[in-house]
């Protein structure tokens, strides 16, 4: 399918124009910013890219000769119609479908293998594509971020599996006919966990084949309890069908024994081992023995922005992690709390209607953190249109401090940057989070942290 994406400097967006392009359709589009790193990536590619201004349609119609019926034009929910290109493609009587409706229609063709959940469900899909592709499965992917080893959010394989990271936020999650479904958790985000339940038992409805759950989730067993159709369950516990045994987690891998067979991972935290889990039981359900999966997984590199090690200066760790919802930020924390002295917490909320929606859990989550954990929220990301601003990070850390008081909004990463750089110490973990852009500061922590430090014991 010919296609021009309006708003296609984003993840999800990026990786499918690049699956088409790579199938040899005409692929262009627009965005706000043509300067990140997915549009650099589509770019290289040979994709034309075009300001969001209202001319691109046309412009694309008269380079490469197409009539209006074509080619489509694709949309995320993010985008609204007052948005130029949109006007300009109503006007042009162009044809507008949906991001997840385009996925869709590419995942139904094959054997699909989705994943779905409030957190993890990055790495698992990842974890997934990586095991298949490595074991020679040559599957086709489109996951929410950089699987480091393969440098791409999305590839098209001549296999018969199509791997994907299917959202729930927007109920698109139901328009998937997975031949394997898979749930990492249940947890408050964008919507009330009887509308995740709702659209999550929908979402194993509409599976054709296999359908794999997280047995440490209490909600995510519930939704198993209450499905008509067999389901398997991964974790720690004897119930598990997948059991992760003999587990010994350090400060950047961890090891477990699956059914007797050895696995050794780049990537810490049991919240990563569980990911593991879920792409070992999937792996072994595509008919790949364990012993090629283990070899498979030693060789992951990881997923960027996901507990990802930006550098070490003055024995300082920085890591960048795309946590963005309580559960994910939870487990990040979790994470850092094994392997440092003390930790520097950077939160950038990842939106006005998200941040207000999880407001009472994110303040649950932050009021919970340790006397030796300091606090630093970031402004609310803002990506234009029409969303109500009615909520702030400084309400959001005077709430917070009724409770632990080593919390800041500063209204400054100039400042958030020089308090870190001033007092962190050998030993100490600077955790920064979000889903936008919050990492940039990663660098200039790392640049600004002396080359020694004498720190009271």
């Amino acid at each position: 399918m010919n296609a021009f994406f309006v708003g296609i400097g984003g993840m999800g967006m990026s990786g499918l124009a690049k699956i088409l392009h790579n199938a040899g359709f005409q692929v262009a589009g627009s965005d706000r910013n043509l300067d990140g790193d997915y549009c650099r990536r589509l770019r290289e590619i040979g994709v034309k890219l075009y300001l969001q201004d209202g001319t691109g349609p046309q412009q694309f119609m008269q380079e490469t000769g197409l009539k209006s019926n074509e080619f489509k034009i694709v949309k995320s929910t993010a985008v609204e119609k007052q948005v130029p290109d949109i006007m300009a493609a109503e006007q042009l009587g162009l044809e507008q479908i949906m991001r997840s409706d385009l996925l869709a229609e590419m995942f139904n063709e094959k054997m699909g293998i989705a994943v779905g959940g409030t957190a993890g469900k990055t790495t698992t899909t990842g974890l997934i594509a990586w095991i298949l592709k490595y074991c020679g499965k040559e599957p086709s992917c489109a996951v929410g971020g950089i699987i480091a080893g393969l440098d791409t959010n999305a590839f098209r394989g001549i296999g018969p599996h199509f791997v994907i990271e299917a959202d729930e936020s927007d109920g698109s999650i139901v328009k998937y006919r997975p031949w394997l479904s898979l749930v990492t958790n249940i947890s408050r985000d964008h919507k009330s966990l009887p509308e995740l339940h709702e659209l999550f038992g929908s979402f194993f409805e509409n599976t054709t084949g296999f359908r794999l759950v997280c047995g440490e989730n209490e909600q995510a067993i519930q939704l198993a309890r209450t499905c008509d159709d067999p389901v398997q369950t991964y974790g720690f516990s004897e119930a598990a069908d997948w059991r992760a045994e003999n587990v010994t987690i350090d400060n950047d891998s961890a090891s477990f024994e699956v059914k007797g067979v050895s696995f050794n991972i780049k990537m810490p935290g049991e919240h990563n081992i569980l990911n593991s889990l879920a792409a070992i039981a999937t792996a072994s359900i595509c008919g790949i023995g364990l012993t090629d999966i283990a070899e498979a997984l030693r060789a992951f590199p990881g997923m960027k922005r996901r507990y990802e090690k930006v550098g070490v200066a003055a024995g300082v760790t920085v890591i960048d992690d795309f946590a963005h919802n309580p559960a994910e930020i939870a487990a990040a924390i979790a994470t850092a709390r094994k392997v440092s002295k003390r930790r520097f917490i950077v939160y950038q909320p990842h939106g006005f209607g998200p941040t207000s929606f999880t407001r009472d859990d994110l303040i649950d989550v932050f009021s919970r953190l340790e006397s030796d954990e300091y606090l630093f929220i970031d402004d609310i990301y803002y990506g234009g249109g029409t969303v109500s601003r009615d909520i702030s990070s400084e309400e959001i850390v005077n709430s917070v401090r009724q409770r632990f008081k080593n919390a800041w909004y500063t209204g400054s990463r100039d400042e958030i940057i020089r308090r870190i750089a001033s007092e962190a110490c050998n030993g100490d973990l600077v955790l920064v989070m979000g889903a936008r852009d919050i990492n940039t500061i990663c660098h200039k922590i790392l640049e600004q942290l002396p080359a020694h430090r004498n720190c009271a014991a």
